[in-house]
């Protein structure tokens, strides 16, 4: 899948988006460059016509490659979590703190790889890791902090209030808060 994602920032579009998301971006960022829009007459003196040639053809690539994945069925990058068996689900219940290392146990019990969070979050995998380790010195503000342990939470299927109320009190602690 990692393969597919520069296509997707090519067209700056979340690896979640619809084939009819991915086609009006790649119909307008056509139109944009092979006219002679507004937007970039300014430019055409600052491309030369190979740099412009080389990006449509990457436009057209990525849409291609886009298109027949999407076509073919791709794997689901949504959560894996949608089939949680109710052992696992009683389990995570009977957690007292989630933990860096909780939510660590919680995800490989799930059998979810860190950049498989990361595809659909788009949070790079080091956070990831430096949440689960509790390496507080890698989020600058808490409010990054807070931002990435939500979505880690949601794509976990896991309730972000608890998440939060038990994780964010050590955070505040390793940066001499209340």
């Amino acid at each position: 899948m990692e393969a597919y994602l520069k296509y997707y920032d090519l067209f700056e579009l979340p690896p979640e988006a619809t084939i009819e998301e991915i086609y009006k971006v790649y119909a307008y960022l056509k139109a944009l460059y092979t006219g002679d829009a507004m937007e970039t007459t300014a430019l055409n003196t600052d491309f030369s016509e190979d740099l412009l040639q080389d990006y449509l053809s990457r436009l057209d690539d990525a849409y291609e490659q886009l298109k027949l994945l999407l076509e073919t069925k791709k794997p689901a990058l949504t959560k894996k979590t949608d089939v949680m068996d109710e052992g696992l689900s009683d389990w995570i219940k009977s957690i007292a703190c989630f933990s860096g290392s909780a939510l660590k146990t919680v995800r490989e019990r799930m059998g979810v790889d860190l950049n498989d969070i990361f595809a659909v979050s788009r949070i790079q995998p080091h956070y990831l890791e430096d949440i689960e380790n509790e390496h507080f010195s890698s989020f600058r503000a808490e409010v990054f902090l807070r931002s990435y342990l939500i979505e880690y939470t949601r794509f976990l299927s896991l309730d972000s209030q608890k998440v939060l109320a038990d994780y964010l009190p050590r955070y505040r602690k390793s940066q001499g808060q209340a």
